[in-house]
């Protein structure tokens, strides 16, 4: 089954018929004022080309920092895929407290090249925390996990979902990308506590019910396209092409609630961090899950009057 694609879609139908109803979706025309030339492999590599980036396998495992440029030259435009997946980039932006090799600078080159989404609010998210009156758009602000993905053809990101279940928007300037997304409520098929299931060579023993497992959509991500993976979403993503991409996540304050129910549920989880981070403004960067549910609680009743 495909993804539903739109166009001319307005802030409020995007809010309520995909983030709040948890429906993905296919924006064709959220990139079509972006100078894209600026995020093609020749472009990155003239003007960014000695600068240090992250590369992960295919779980977001940290393997080694390595120059753009021998990135580039190592996994692009390669005559044929290897029996192994290259490695990805991915670049991101600040996330935590810690000095490392973040994207913050390329992005702020990059800055005046591209927009917020039109479709997408600036303004009355939790994640990243944005006080009233102040807007957060995507170009010149810090959102979770913002970053530029770029992968050589056959690189994978395996089966997963998003962290404290925030929504994720995927832009893609270069190459195409193939999508295979499972509902959250097939998690019981999809996970073994915390591990989740290969989908391309999964352990049977492991995930012994992976075989009732239904994929909900197959799609083919193209340049110029944008797609949104909701919150509890699982999405396998595979590059037919060289890649070039932003993502980044986020939590509208409509879903507030949503937040601290999952924070509640996993006082310990590993990206707590991550949410510590984002709502620094308003918290201490040490709060307790407690003190952070108690926050959004807050938080929730006085969005109610908001609306879009």
């Amino acid at each position: 089954m495909k993804i539903n694609r739109v166009r001319n879609i307005t802030p409020a139908e995007f809010l309520h018929n995909h983030l709040i109803a948890n429906q993905p979706v296919i924006i064709e025309d959220g990139m079509a004022d972006w100078q894209t030339d600026k995020f093609q492999p020749q472009y990155l590599d003239k003007a960014f080309g000695d600068q240090e980036v992250q590369i992960y396998n295919d779980l977001f495992d940290l393997q080694t920092i390595d120059s753009l440029h021998n990135y580039l030259s190592e996994n692009f435009n390669r005559p044929a895929v290897t029996s192994a997946a290259p490695s990805y980039v991915r670049w991101y932006t600040k996330l935590r407290n810690v000095d490392f090799y973040w994207a913050d600078k390329v992005f702020e080159a990059l800055s005046g090249y591209w927009t917020h989404p039109y479709f997408l609010s600036d303004t009355d998210t939790i994640i990243p925390y944005t006080q009233v009156g102040t807007k957060a758009a995507i170009n010149n602000t810090r959102y979770p996990y913002k970053g530029l993905f770029i992968s050589g053809k056959g690189a994978r990101t395996r089966l997963h979902k998003d962290p404290f279940g925030s929504n994720a928007l995927l832009c893609q300037f270069y190459g195409q990308k193939k999508i295979i997304l499972y509902a959250p409520d097939q998690e019981p098929f999809l996970m073994n506590e915390e591990a989740f299931v290969d989908i391309v060579n999964p352990d049977r023993h492991q995930f012994p019910d992976f075989d009732k497992a239904i994929p909900s959509y197959e799609e083919v991500l193209s340049p110029g396209e944008i797609v949104l993976f909701p919150g509890g979403w699982f999405h396998d993503v595979t590059c037919i092409t060289d890649s070039i991409s932003i993502t980044w996540n986020f939590v509208p304050i409509q879903e507030v609630n949503k937040l601290a129910s999952f924070i509640r549920q996993h006082p310990h989880d590993s990206q707590l961090d991550i949410v510590r981070f984002f709502l620094s403004a308003a918290l201490p960067i040490d709060a307790s899950a407690e003190e952070i549910v108690h926050f959004l609680s807050a938080q929730h009743e006085s969005s109610k009057a908001i609306t879009l």
